[in-house]
């Protein structure tokens, strides 16, 4: 057991003695009291604790509620913020820090961007696990700052806040599907919101999404980056993602954000370092982009793409008039850009297999867990109005597939989870990007299906071994001898603590998928012409070239980088390393071949670029996993902050 697990299980006992002994000193006070010899004082509880915040973002997108000339008239947004008075031009962070280290100012601050459908507290436990070393073994003060996209603005989540503050799980669950339950509306309920939940559909509700481009993103980000530069120590900030999000890292560093002038502000200048964590962050394609791809970008964010989301039909560069692909000069010949965009939904949901609601009910099962235990049927299988099949399961149509992956028998809610998130489970065979080695399924216990976790005995079905590791970029893959290093237990307070969550309800693909075709390099579309078209208004990525940071990637042998060649695009887009801490000699890539193809040599710390696998480890286990003997992730990532703070 390392300090940092002892620190925490130690807690509930810390707490227990203390009110104990406040107890003792009150029941006595009026006898005397001999203190023979001097006891040793009672260890300070350091909590790990969160702030959620709202910036204002320079990105002000057409279409968006709080943008210019935006009149807000959907009833589903006024009933949900309760006025037409929206803005959604925020950029979102939640704040992790120690307890006894709130009110000081923090060394370094790393600022953390989550993957596909991920939430800014996918960095709980990391967070947790890396201030704690960071006080400890260099007596360092670090924040982690996690982001949540703006689409997090779009979660109707005060019910379920209630219910947390509360404890109330039906509050929660009628907040959510009171309405095909049955249900009336808890008085709790009723004194708060006064309604229930408010989900948005892919199409009119939400297709100004197709104009939250990278940029947007970029730009969000930026506003955070700057709040922690004024806030850090000598302005110490570094940037990290998780799979997706390594690519919204390594675009902030690439582009230039002087979009008015050619004096360039580029991203990268305010970082001092990248942390890439089972994702490959980006690369510079040698091909030329051709004409057609500029042309649909264009088209897309000219107009094109908000009318095919809104109408789920082609539409040309206006949004409005009506088109086919295989007719598009003549149908959109009254255009200088006479292109057909094709419709797509304005958020992503997994063909439905991910839907709002589906993501909104683990907020109610992490609850569930935490009041219940793993002894009892989840909530979402109880019938309710003694109606037998009147459950969430049987009546909410978009958790039918819960039903479908996970089985209809009762099961209690800590099975339900585990086996969604679980790297070994149907869903993550699907979904990867959800996989986490959480365990296995457990005993049944008086009719209930259970689960068995962290620490626990696990049967040998739960740790395979995957062969030896590949030698070939080919034969990449999953290898090596499976571990179960997360902690359900510990990961929680990810589902629901305050304002943030697990998931990215509305993750917003459409206004992302405007550049597509393009690569860390956008010259070809931001640059004046003859470089390029002159849109940087449309994305300003020309800096890929000149980040000269120092970078540490993670992966898991188990994940999507399961080897270092993960990562062999990125390091040849980027300059060399310009950081104090490496030597100004050794390139990024050592050798792209030694001691294999799929193990190429990086520079290190000499050369700027670390890699690390993590044997065993899945997707999200590099952010998951206890701080325990298989983790190789949380010390390196200390030492790679400590060396390069200035």
């Amino acid at each position: 057991m390392t300090n940092n697990q002892a620190n925490r299980s130690c807690r509930p006992l810390a707490l227990v003695l203390c009110c104990s002994l406040l107890w003792a000193c009150e029941d006595n006070a009026d006898e005397t009291v001999v203190v023979t010899e001097s006891q040793p004082p009672e260890p300070e509880i350091i909590l790990l604790q969160q702030e959620s915040i709202a910036l204002p973002s320079a990105a002000q997108p057409a279409h968006t509620p709080g943008s210019p000339s935006v009149v807000v008239t959907n009833e589903r947004l006024i009933n949900h913020f309760g006025s037409p008075d929206v803005n959604l031009n925020n950029a979102l962070y939640t704040r992790y820090f120690l307890s006894n280290q709130a009110t000081m100012q923090p060394d370094a601050i790393l600022v953390l961007i989550p993957g596909f459908e991920g939430g800014a507290s996918n960095y709980l436990v990391l967070a947790d696990n890396l201030l704690r070393r960071a006080q400890q073994e260099k007596s360092l003060s670090l924040e982690v700052w996690a982001i949540d996209r703006r689409s997090n603005q779009l979660e109707d989540t005060v019910g379920l806040d209630i219910a947390e503050d509360t404890g109330d799980l039906t509050l929660g669950l009628d907040f959510l599907f009171g309405e095909q339950l049955g249900l009336s509306l808890i008085e709790a309920a009723m004194d708060g919101p006064g309604r229930r939940a408010v989900f948005y559909n892919t199409d009119e509700d939400t297709a100004f999404m197709a104009q939250w481009t990278t940029l947007v993103h970029s730009q969000d980000i930026d506003a955070i980056v700057q709040a922690a530069r004024a806030t850090a120590h000598n302005g110490n900030v570094f940037m990290g993602g998780h799979s997706a999000g390594t690519g919204y890292a390594a675009r902030y560093a690439a582009t230039d954000f002087d979009l008015d002038s050619e004096a360039e502000m580029p991203g990268y200048k305010n970082l001092r370092g990248l942390i890439l964590f089972e994702g490959g962050g980006g690369s510079v394609s040698g091909l030329p982009v051709d004409e057609a791809t500029l042309d649909m970008i264009e088209a897309k964010f000219d107009g094109g793409l908000h009318g095919a989301v809104r109408d789920q039909a082609p539409r040309c560069v206006d949004g409005v008039t009506a088109c086919k692909e295989s007719t598009a000069t003549t149908d959109c010949a009254a255009f200088s850009n006479p292109v057909c965009v094709t419709p797509v939904k304005a958020y992503a949901d997994g063909g439905g297999l991910l839907s709002p609601q589906l993501l909104a009910v683990s907020e109610i099962s992490a609850l569930d867990i935490e009041l219940h235990g793993d002894g009892q049927p989840s909530i979402l299988q109880f019938d309710h109005n003694n109606e037998a099949g009147n459950n969430a399961f049987q009546r909410v149509p978009q958790l039918a597939a819960l039903g479908v992956f996970l089985g209809t028998a009762p099961a209690s809610s800590l099975n339900l989870l585990g086996q969604f998130l679980d790297d070994d489970g149907l869903i993550a065979q699907i979904a990867s990007f959800v996989a986490t080695s959480v365990g296995f399924a457990g005993p049944e216990v008086d009719g209930v299906k259970t689960w068995s976790g962290y620490g626990e005995e696990l049967p040998i079905e739960a740790t395979p071994d995957n062969g030896p590791a590949p030698e070939t970029i080919a034969t990449r893959g999953r290898w090596g001898q499976e571990a179960e290093p997360s902690d359900l237990a510990h990961m929680l307070p990810m589902f629901y603590r305050g304002k943030t969550n697990f998931s990215d309800w509305y993750y917003p693909s459409s206004g992302l998928s405007v550049t597509q075709g393009l690569s860390l390099d956008t010259t070809a579309l931001s640059a004046p012409p003859p470089l390029g078209r002159g849109r940087h208004d449309i994305e300003n990525r020309t800096q890929a070239h000149k980040i000269d940071l120092p970078v540490i990637a993670f992966g898991g042998s188990n994940g999507l980088t399961p080897t270092p060649s993960s990562w062999l695009g990125f390091a040849a887009a980027i300059a060399p390393c310009g950081a104090p801490s490496c030597d100004g000699v050794t390139n990024r890539l050592v050798s792209a071949t030694m001691p294999s193809e799929a193990f190429p040599s990086f520079g290190d710390v000499s050369g700027g670029f670390e890699v690390y696998i993590a044997e065993g480890y899945a997707h999200l286990d590099v952010l998951t996993a206890e701080d325990d003997d298989s983790n190789n992730i949380v010390a390196p990532l200390l030492e790679f902050v400590a060396r390069n703070q200035q």
